[in-house]
């Protein structure tokens, strides 16, 4: 559990440069997790007042995620349709909050993207290489939270709006020496690992 300054509050090294920020070492899995989540999810606003999921799984880990890092997040559920009804999961950013956690995702995404796509190669038992898997680990596990995540025979695959959160996936998968299958389809990157290899535990 992080102070409630956290790594977004005040006095923490997180600044008004956006370039500049840097979420420190020991939080990044937590914040990185957090970006590929808000990254799977769909996002209202900028800053984000609020995160929307399909899954209630997915809002209950961002909630949990945010909260590590000091932000009173907030998840709800807000049932729609006809006879056909729904539920759809809303993550609630605090106002007072919402600009320095953007800066936080961003920074966090922008940290853990450049580590798990950086070609330096890293001994075993560097501490860098251990972030490397624990990021790794983040992130699939975000995606099989959030994104839109499918069986088909041996595959599991998940479904993303976005290439580059696919290229992240597909090279945490091959740190964590798991095969992966990446295709294109209309409005989307569909990136499968063999069943039960990876998990969103």
């Amino acid at each position: 559990m992080y102070p409630p300054n956290g790594p977004i509050g005040h006095g923490n090294g997180m600044n008004q440069d956006p370039a500049r920020d840097i979420v420190p070492a020991a939080a990044l899995p937590t914040a990185f997790e957090a970006a590929c989540l808000v990254r799977c999810g769909f996002a209202q606003g900028r800053p984000p007042a609020v995160i929307e999921f399909d899954r209630g799984d997915a809002a209950g880990r961002l909630t949990s995620l945010l909260t590590r890092l000091g932000v009173a997040a907030a998840h709800e559920v807000q049932t729609g349709g006809g006879r056909r009804r729904y539920d759809l999961q809303r993550v609630h950013v605090p106002e007072a909050k919402r600009a320095a956690t953007e800066r936080m995702i961003a920074a966090a995404w922008r940290q853990g993207r450049q580590a798990l796509l950086g070609n330096e190669t890293l001994g075993a038992s560097s501490p860098r290489h251990t972030l490397r898997v624990t990021l790794a680990h983040a992130a699939w596990r975000a995606a099989m939270l959030a994104g839109g995540r499918r069986k088909r025979g041996d595959l599991m695959s998940v479904r993303l709006s976005e290439q580059e959160m696919a290229a992240v996936l597909v090279r945490a998968a091959r740190l964590l020496d798991v095969a992966t299958e990446v295709s294109r389809r209309p409005g989307c990157f569909m990136v499968a690992v063999p069943a039960g290899v990876l998990s969103a535990a």
